[in-house]
């Protein structure tokens, strides 16, 4: 038997009227199978023939390069107009990248004009705006560093285009109105296209119509033949009825053309624009909605509300329940209530913030008293602090306004109401807000409160950018805070407050203080104006007259601190002698090792500070002592919590480098790093040339390795040029130094601007001219006094431009200790050189005396480490604290902390601290101050 095929629709039509005529199976079944005609196969088509909506245009490659250079314009001037400098960068590095790529075909067409225009346009834009302060300063951190790496890619690729740019510059309104050309033709051609798309549309309809047309002749044949198998049953009218179902079917069925004759070729699934007009009919029945929507206007204007049946309705659960007495009980229930769901996982935490708002007005409302609002207002300021579930997450600008004016809410109540005290540690029984025949306590502490949004700003600094206008006006809610302060020390003074408290509140005003300039110290007289210092001795010797029997935990902490803070602000001013006696006095430099770390991280801050005050007031040895130590360690930023340094040899966890981010002190209180760097160096410099000059054929325990390291990096350097950077203009000067040019030095390492930062600058400067040409006298002498019988002190005079006294003074001190091996000739007045040479025998005696001394002084410094000053203190610490320092008590014992490796328990009794005490203090050297410098030791 021949296999039957599918021919189609007419095929499917054939066999169900077949299907129908017979009203019983078996008769249909009976009958034989006649044979089917079968329709033409259409033939199979190419996917690019059936789909006649797809629009392919072949584009040449310098249409595609130049419509995508135009593309690139378009969106550089869009970043152009909304100043996002960002973008402009992202779209100038994309327009030279296909610059680039379209190398071969702007060789044949020529560079477009409309590339030479927007090239010129970004130079002249980019200038603007960078001489511009006031829009560059409006600029975030992402946009000044894309305006500044923007500028220097525009001045490096614009090299190549000068010629055009000028040419553009001088006949701008030709390049544009090619460019008007250039778009026109592009749709031109885009017109072109969709012509010729829309022709070839139009005649393969045409083409589809004919073959549909054989179909139906077809068709025709088909139904005479479909007649004659019809059974005796079957009439006209049956057929007629058939018929008009399959009509029916073809009106609510797709197009007839798309059913394929044999299977499905490719251009069947692909889609046509006929299906978008399917959604036409879809859009006008939305329209009866719209037209009903306006006419429930009406409805609202008279008072009713409509609701979807998707939306919710938000229903606000009222504070009190209806009818509800609102008393004080009541009240205390709701804080209590609202109070349980602090910390919990998915509360409200702003919702809980508006509640404790809107509890407080009820209470105002209500005339509920005094103590009942403060006690509002008070965890309002709780409520504000738990707002943010991190405690290491800053708060919210907003959060931080309104915590400031809940908090001045709070204290205007409290200075109205001098009865009402806030007690800490206090149970909710034993609170008494009503019973105005007994003192008026509320549970909780004032001064809490202002330390942790002391906290918190601190918190907010440090997440901002400190060079956005945002840090700025931050930084003007310091003044508020201070005001805060003071207020709450007028309160906790009023209540009679504890010692503790008092000092605790002490320290917050003088952590605000220690570190800012007073002008009027500095020869600024601004009317109003307190000394600093005044206030600073006020604020710091009233938590020394602390006596012993009130300790507490934390009052050997806030001592220490309030001792830094009052050193940190002598040296600041640069009164030297006073904060140098405070240091040594205090002996903090013993224990600090056993402190925490924002104890030790003030602690490093004063001795830097400390430094930069020997080395502005011309102690260039006790400067270089203090410095050596955070400079040799690489590790500034870590120990001065100004930052994290890349470290080399070891890598931070995230944990690590997270816990150090919130130990960083905001960016107004930082130490300049490169103006300490630079005033370390100068000091290794007039220290370390005439030493390397005095013993250069002897190997010596060098002073600064650090200075040897920045001379060695220098000579590996194969070009030497004019000084650029710091470290350049420092080299530059020690090796002019080297040969006792004293104003080559002097002009090379005062020409760098960084010290202008310095204050009184002048001074430091005229300081540190007169400083070098000391040494490199000194150089001069160590190095050519083998080339001299006898020099006169006039020569020496011209040379360093120094008198005769000075000459005198500094080659006799030379003479005194044993540098030099001259003596003078009073008749003549000149300078005698003796040439003295030492034995082999006295050269070993001298290096093995040298290395004993060495040797010596290393085992005393062990042993100074675990010594320890015994006296009344905490004998957890060690600390002791005189009551003689500043008159208060009686007594005579030093202070002092226990030294030495934690875990380590040394202890020496009075005989070794009697003779300890005793050198330090006889240990003085001919320029004034102590040889040894115990406070110069880093915290790590």
């Amino acid at each position: 038997p021949v296999p039957w095929v599918p021919l189609g629709k007419q095929w499917y039509q054939r066999r169900v009227r077949a299907g129908d005529s017979s009203d019983e199976s078996s008769s249909s079944e009976s009958e034989p199978e006649m044979p089917v005609s079968r329709a033409p196969v259409r033939q199979y088509t190419s996917i690019l023939e059936e789909s006649d909506d797809e629009k392919r245009v072949v584009r040449s490659s310098k249409d595609k390069r130049f419509s995508e250079i135009n593309q690139t314009i378009k969106a550089i001037r869009n970043a152009k107009n909304i100043k996002d400098i960002s973008k402009v960068r992202e779209g100038y590095d994309s327009l030279c990248t296909i610059y680039t790529k379209s190398s071969n075909v702007i060789a044949k067409n020529g560079t477009p004009k409309a590339f030479i225009r927007c090239v010129a346009d970004l130079e002249t834009f980019v200038l603007t705006l960078w001489e511009d302060r006031e829009q560059k300063s409006k600029l975030n951190k992402i946009n000044s560093k894309a305006l500044s790496a923007l500028k220097q890619n525009v001045r490096k690729f614009n090299k190549g285009f000068e010629a055009e740019i000028e040419e553009y510059r001088k006949n701008p309104d030709s390049y544009e109105e090619v460019i008007d050309e250039e778009e026109s033709a592009d749709e031109d051609e885009a017109e072109k296209t969709r012509d010729a798309a829309k022709a070839t549309k139009k005649t393969r309809t045409s083409s589809s119509r004919a073959f549909d047309d054989d179909d139906d002749d077809n068709d025709d044949d088909d139904d005479d033949d479909d007649d004659d198998m019809r059974g005796p049953g079957m009439g006209d009218d049956e057929s007629d009825d058939s018929d008009e179902m399959w009509d029916d079917s073809e009106d609510s069925s797709s197009s007839d053309d798309e059913m394929p004759a044999i299977g499905y070729t490719a251009a069947y699934f692909l889609k046509k624009k006929d299906d978008d007009k399917k959604d036409k009919p879809e859009r006008k029945k939305k329209a009866p909605k719209q037209q009903a929507r306006t006419s429930t206007s009406k409805e609202e204007e008279e008072g009713w509300t409509t609701v979807s049946g998707v939306e919710k309705v938000a229903k606000e659960k009222p504070l009190f329940e209806e009818g509800t007495e609102i008393t004080v009980d009541v009240v205390n229930q709701k804080i209590a209530e609202l109070s349980s769901i602090r910390g919990r996982r998915g509360a409200n935490r702003k919702k809980n913030i508006e509640t404790f708002e809107l509890l407080t007005e009820t209470c105002q409302k209500e005339n509920l008293g005094t103590p009942v609002v403060a006690k509002c207002l008070y965890f309002t300021c709780l409520a504000i602090f738990d707002y943010n579930p991190s405690m290491s997450a800053c708060m919210q600008v907003d959060i931080w306004v309104q915590l400031l004016v809940t908090l001045d809410k709070l204290l205007t109540l409290l200075e109205g109401h001098r009865e009402v005290h806030f007690v800490e540690g206090l149970p909710d029984e034993e609170e008494n807000l009503e019973n105005e025949e007994k003192p008026l306590t509320v549970a909780g502490s004032i001064l809490v409160i202002m330390e942790r949004t002391d906290d918190e700003f601190t918190k907010l600094l440090r997440n901002l950018d400190p060079h956005g206008t945002e840090y700025v006006q931050r930084l003007s809610d310091e003044a508020k805070l201070c005001l805060l302060i003071l207020r709450v020390k007028a309160e906790l003074a009023t209540r009679k407050a504890s010692n503790a408290e008092m000092c605790r509140i002490y320290l917050r005003q003088i952590e605000h203080l220690y570190y800012k300039v007073d002008y009027a110290a500095a020869g600024v007289n601004e009317e109003g104006k307190v000394d600093s210092r005044e206030k600073m001795d006020e604020l710091c010797k009233f938590i020394y007259r602390i006596e012993s029997s009130d300790h507490s935990g934390d009052l050997d902490r806030i001592r220490t601190r309030a001792m830094l803070c009052h050193i940190y602000h002598h040296a600041l001013h640069n009164r030297w002698s006073e904060a140098r006696d405070l240091m040594l006095m205090s002996h903090l430099q013993h224990g600090i090792s056993h402190a925490d770390i924002p104890t030790k991280i003030l602690y490093n801050r004063t001795t830097v500070q400390l430094g930069l005050c020997a080395f502005r007031n011309g102690y260039i040895q006790h400067a270089h002592t203090t410095l050596n130590d955070i400079q040799s360690s690489q590790k500034s930023k870590e120990l001065l919590a100004q930052g994290l340094s890349t470290q080399r040899m070891s890598e931070r966890n995230p944990e690590q480098e997270k816990i150090e981010k919130q130990r960083q002190i905001p960016f107004h209180m930082h130490i300049n790093l490169e103006l300490l760097e630079y005033s370390y160096l100068t000091c290794a410099m007039l220290l370390e040339v005439p030493h390397m000059a005095a013993h250069q054929f002897e190997q010596r325990r060098k002073l600064s390795r650090t200075f040897h390291q920045q001379l060695r990096n220098a000579d590996k350097n194969p070009l030497i040029g004019p000084p650029d950077s710091m470290r350049e203009h420092l080299v530059a000067s020690a090796k002019a130094m080297m040969k006792a040019d004293w104003r080559t030095c002097a002009d090379t390492l005062l020409a760098h601007k960084i010290w202008n930062l310095m204050p009184n600058a002048e001074e430091v400067k005229g300081m540190l001219r007169q400083k070098i040409k000391e040494e490199s006298l000194r150089t001069y002498m160590f190095t050519y006094s083998a080339c001299y019988d006898s020099i006169s002190p006039e020569v020496l005079s011209r040379m360093f431009d120094l008198s005769n006294k000075q000459i005198h003074a500094l080659i006799s001190k030379m003479i005194l200790n044993d540098e030099l091996k001259a003596s003078w000739d009073k008749p003549t007045d000149l300078l005698i050189l003796h040439r003295a040479e030492s034995s082999k025998l006295q050269r070993l005696a001298k290096q093995t005396a040298d290395k004993l001394t060495y040797v010596m002084d290393n085992t005393e410094k062990m042993l100074g480490q675990g010594t320890t000053f015994t006296g009344r203190g905490n004998a957890a610490t060690g600390l002791t604290w005189p009551n003689n320092i500043f008159g208060a008590g009686n007594g005579t014992q030093l202070m002092g902390f226990p030294m030495g490796v934690p875990g380590q328990e040394q202890r020496y009794g009075s005989a070794q601290n009697a003779g300890y005490i005793a050198r330090n203090r006889g240990n003085y050297n001919n320029q004034g101050g102590y040889n040894r410098q115990p406070y110069s030791r880093m915290v790590y």
